[in-house]
Parts: C-alpha cells; sequence; structure tokens
C-alpha cells in the first residue's frame, strides 16, 4: 500500500491515486498524476484482477471478467505506452496470470479464461512494445494469505469442499493458513505461495537483473505438476 511504501523509504516517494481498471480515463489521470508527482513513469506493474463468484457465470459475469481482466490490462499498457514512448527510456511492464491460466478446473471458467487470455496478451505486448519496453507477467498458485479473494465465507466453503476440519470460532487467519496449507500440499515444494513471493518474482522481472527478459511468464506456485510447461 502506499502507507507501507511511505514507511519503507520517505513520504515523498509515495502518492496514492484511485484508478478503475475498468475506465481508460481512469487509467489516464493515474498516468498522468505519476508523471506530474515524479517527472516520468518506470515500471508498471498491475495485480488487480476480478473473481467471480463460483458457478451460474452469467454472460453478463463473462463480459466484466473479461472486461477488467483482459481490456482493462490492454488499455493500461496502451496508456503506459503514450507515456514510456515518449520518454524514449527502458522501461519494464509486469502483469499478472494465474496458474488457471493452464490448469482447468470447473466453477471458475471467467477468471481462468481471461488469465489465459493475460499470456498471450504479454507476448503480444513484447513483441510490440520492444525494445525498449519489456513486458512480463508472474502466474502464482493459490495465495490465501493477505488475499481480497479469500474473505471468510470463502474460506470456509473451501474449507468445507475439501472436508477439511475447521472450528466455527477460529479465527479467520487461523481458516485461511489451514486452507493455505492444504493448496501447498498439492504442490512439489509443499509451501504455501505467500503475497511477498510474488512480489519478489515482480521485482526481478521488473529490474535490471532480467533486463534480458520479456515476454515470458514466471510460474510462482510452489511446483504445481498441472501447471508445468508442456
Amino acid at each position: 500500500t502506499c502507507g507501507e511504501t511511505r514507511k519503507l523509504s520517505s513520504p515523498e516517494m509515495a502518492v496514492a491515486a484511485a484508478l478503475d481498471l475498468s475506465a481508460r480515463a481512469s487509467i489516464a489521470t493515474a498516468l498522468r498524476a505519476t508523471v506530474l508527482e515524479f517527472g516520468g513513469v518506470d515500471i508498471i506493474v498491475n495485480t488487480a484482477a476480478v473473481y467471480p463468484a463460483p458457478g451460474g457465470a452469467t454472460e453478463s459475469t463473462w463480459d466484466r471478467t473479461l472486461h477488467v481482466n483482459v481490456t482493462g490490462n490492454h488499455v493500461l499498457a496502451d496508456e503506459a505506452a503514450r507515456v514510456l514512448r515518449a520518454q524514449n527510456l527502458s522501461a519494464s511492464i509486469v502483469l499478472t496470470s494465474s496458474a488457471n491460466a493452464i490448469v482447468p478446473k470447473s466453477g471458475s471458467e471467467p477468471y481462468d479464461v481471461s488469465k489465459a487470455a493475460i499470456n498471450h496478451l504479454i507476448r503480444e505486448l513484447a513483441v510490440g512494445l520492444g525494445p525498449l519496453v519489456r513486458v512480463n507477467g508472474i502466474a502464482p498458485a493459490t495465495v490465501v494469505a493477505g488475499s481480497s479473494m479469500f474473505p471468510r465465507d470463502r474460506v470456509i466453503s473451501s474449507l468445507k469442499k475439501y472436508d477439511i476440519p475447521f472450528q466455527d470460532d477460529e479465527p479467520t487467519e487461523a481458516l485461511r493458513a489451514k486452507l493455505a496449507e492444504f493448496y501447498a500440499q498439492r504442490t512439489v515444494t509443499r509451501r504455501p505461495i505467500l503475497p511477498e513471493d510474488c512480489a519478489r518474482a515482480i521485482c526481478w522481472l521488473a529490474g535490471d537483473q532480467s533486463a534480458k527478459t520479456t515476454g515470458h511468464i514466471i510460474p510462482v506456485d510452489g511446483g504445481l505438476p498441472e501447471a508445468f510447461l508442456r
């Protein structure tokens, strides 16, 4: 968050701006505010997406999910490209895909399809914006800790779905930890995926250490066999 960034650096190094990923004008306004405050843009990172409630995917649900998760990222990159081309300096864009882009499952079709589209959007953007602008992505497996996608009711629903024992009076974080551990046991490393794991991968892709990497999606999934590249 903006507050956390200020604590890590200084109050002058972070500015918050509301941004609606489904509205081009909102994206353009946020980018303009960034340029006015800091003089330019070096890195664009997007982790925002919508995850519709499982089951009963209506046409409107499909429309909204694809509009935000796919078109929104396209528009973000398109507006950012205007700034980046004008700067004529090297820059990096990092978008967020998901293991769901590769692993088919029942009940989350709109989200999964949107993430599959993000994978190819990343490749298309890398070709279109190179050589100065690199575009990559990360593909996490399920991140339960600290995720707004897992409010208490959804955590409880998932625990029941997988027959994971729990008590109704357990704190939400304890329930999340149980669910995260269940997902971890599906992976080769047997370790839950944390927000920090995603952040480290994003920082690597955004920085100079990956200066010769573009058009790629880095898995952050603990070694999920179903998502291995084929």
